[in-house]
């Protein structure tokens, strides 16, 4: 008798997935063009906006907020470009509004260049860079911009007229600053009366003005101008032990206390000590001579570079 073994029979069930397709979605409608009033808004928003930044650059009290300020009006020149590009403005001034998009976002990469004129020092001051601003080489673009937008064509009698512009600063604002004559005592902070026979004399041997000052930590004396090649001398100096400092560059601003172009800020590394003693002679005071020189001829030893807002003001 023949037995046969059992077969078992594995199945093995294979189960295929497949997902249901999406359909595309349908691409989104262009958005319906704005009215007049809407468009003029969004112009004037854009006017505020600017009208902001260039007040906060012009008004920066140091270099820092300064470079700050002009950052955030590229932000906000570039911010403004793409709102005006994504808009739908009437039809009748499409043009109009895509030349002035294009020349908002030209203008912010000049403000990202001018930042970097600020942090090589080229620019110190909030007024020439508003005025850096007002020569800027994308100004025109904006201006012919402003313009356009005001004076309907002559194949568009019917388009009404468009405000835009009114923060552009005028073609020739300028930041001219004499500079300061030799001698000139920048700051005095002595008290009335206090007596001092003490001198410091300045020779500047570098190729820009300077302004030195003296002071004890960071609460000055007084401080100096000191001309490019010239000789200055600050008299009446208390006894004392001094921290001497000082800043060169062009067009000094007086009511920052900071050149406007080109500006470097030092410290001696030593201390300056004035004393004043009775003699059977008189009376023996003490005179300090330091020579400024450029860079690349002041011994290293002698000086260092610092921040500007190490500078005492």
């Amino acid at each position: 008798m023949t037995r046969s073994a059992p077969v078992a029979a594995l199945l093995t069930l294979v189960v295929v997935l497949t997902g249901c397709a999406r359909a595309p979605e349908p691409p989104a409608p262009p958005p319906t063009a704005s009215t007049p009033a809407a468009y003029q808004e969004l112009l004037d928003r854009t006017d505020r906006e600017l009208a902001g930044a260039f007040t906060a650059i012009a008004r920066a009290p140091t270099l820092d907020v300064l470079d700050r300020t002009v950052l955030a009006a590229a932000g906000v020149a570039s911010g403004a470009a793409e709102r005006l590009a994504n808009s739908a403005p009437p039809a009748s001034v499409a043009a109009e509004n895509t030349a002035l998009a294009t020349a908002l976002r030209q203008f912010a990469r000049e403000l990202a260049f001018l930042s970097q004129q600020i942090n090589l020092r080229a620019i110190c001051a909030g007024p020439t860079a508003a005025a850096a601003i007002a020569t800027a080489p994308g100004m025109p673009a904006l201006r012919n911009a402003s313009a356009a937008l005001a004076a309907a064509p002559p194949d568009r009698p019917d388009r009404p007229p468009y405000r835009w512009g009114a923060a552009l600063p005028p073609p020739d604002a300028a930041d001219v600053r004499p500079p300061l004559p030799n001698g000139t005592l920048v700051a005095d902070h002595r008290a009335p009366g206090q007596p001092g026979d003490g001198v410091l004399e300045v020779h500047n041997e570098a190729t820009a003005d300077a302004v030195v000052v003296m002071s004890t930590g960071q609460k000055p004396l007084a401080s100096i101008a000191v001309t490019a090649g010239q000789v200055s001398r600050l008299d009446g100096i208390p006894d004392g032990d001094y921290d001497l400092f000082y800043t060169t560059g062009r067009a000094w601003n007086t009511d920052l206390a900071t050149f406007s172009r080109d500006c470097t800020f030092h410290r001696f590394t030593g201390p300056t000590s004035l004393r004043t003693r009775a003699t059977p002679a008189g009376i023996e005071y003490t005179v300090q001579t330091i020579t400024l020189r450029d860079a690349t001829d002041q011994p290293s030893e002698d000086t260092a570079e610092i921040p500007p807002t190490a500078l005492p003001r």
